[in-house]
């Protein structure tokens, strides 16, 4: 169980997380998922997201520096980091309340980038053939509404543009 005393510290500087998991992001990740989907889509078609995905040739330990780097900014024991369902895909979560705020994957193959603020994030075109292969896979069924959706807000995206 985790001290009142824990929980007050860490609902203090929860806001700053996101700060700090950005400021951590290195030249050979690339940002994916949620975040980069918002990152290239006008604010009313964006959605609210609460983890980073990162793809990265080094994600153990390139999830044990950010884990690292928030222990240090909260100013103790407040986050760990854990296997993933998936094979290669690290979490980084707080041991306060359980939520996962950062998923590093393996990266193997050369993925498409454009970079935006100075970070990397998979071109909205990659994630569109990413989504589709997905939505024709009957295992992920537990992702297709929710891709469905991100799909058609990128492809809104694309007819406002023309």
């Amino acid at each position: 169980m985790v001290s009142l005393k824990k929980v007050e510290q860490y609902q203090k500087k929860k806001k700053s997380i996101h700060r700090v998991v950005r400021s951590k992001i290195d030249p050979h990740e690339i940002v994916y998922g949620a975040r980069a989907i918002n990152r290239q889509l006008p604010p009313m078609l964006r959605t609210t997201t609460e983890d980073w995905d990162i793809l990265s040739r080094t994600p153990k330990k390139d999830a044990r520096e950010v884990e690292k780097a928030l222990d240090k900014h909260f100013g103790g024991d407040f986050f760990e980091i854990a296997p993933a369902v998936h094979k290669g895909t690290y979490r980084v979560r707080s041991k306060v309340e359980g939520k996962t705020y950062v998923d590093y994957t393996g990266r193997r193959k050369k993925t498409p980038f454009v970079k935006i603020g100075g970070i990397k994030y998979v071109t909205l075109p990659q994630v569109k053939k990413s989504i589709r292969k997905t939505l024709k896979d009957p295992t992920a069924k537990y992702r297709h509404d929710k891709d469905r959706y991100a799909l058609n807000r990128i492809l809104l995206a694309e007819k406002r543009k023309k």
